[in-house]
């Protein structure tokens, strides 16, 4: 699929800059669990820290797919992908990206035990962000 730059660059931009974004995963028995969470956008993947004992994690462990979406309802950008444990390196070089956007860092966090979870967007759709005519498929 053909990118046009200019909206890339504005949709990186805006999932550089966003605060949170919504997942949703789903539990064993099929009923979605949605939750607004802390992110970084970096080099085309979501990168979450979330508990081990929470309900996305615990989803994960069975299925992998999730979908995320940004809070704004009139400028729409919803992902969907998949998502996976990271390793210790990972890990390392993303503590500093959430400390720098959030002044948190789940390493150091003994509130949780914290895993860092990778997400590879298949599918971005977008709208209302001005190229309506392109289509909502952005990747």
């Amino acid at each position: 699929m053909k990118r046009n730059l200019a909206r890339w660059r504005t949709l990186e931009a805006r999932l550089g800059r966003e605060m949170t974004i919504w997942i949703v995963t789903v539990r064993r028995d099929g009923r979605p669990h949605m939750t607004p969470v802390w992110y970084v956008w970096l080099n085309d993947r979501v990168y979450i820290a979330t508990g081990t004992d929470t309900q996305k994690f615990t989803n994960l462990r069975f299925n992998q797919a999730v979908a995320l979406a940004l809070p704004d309802t009139e400028s729409v950008v919803i992902l969907e992908g998949e998502a996976h444990a990271t390793d210790r390196k990972t890990s390392d070089k993303l503590g500093e990206y959430f400390f720098n956007k959030y002044e948190w860092d789940f390493r150091y966090d003994e509130d949780a035990d914290w895993r860092l979870v990778e997400i590879t967007p298949h599918r971005i759709m977008a709208w209302g962000d001005g190229f309506e005519g392109e289509g909502i498929r952005v990747w």
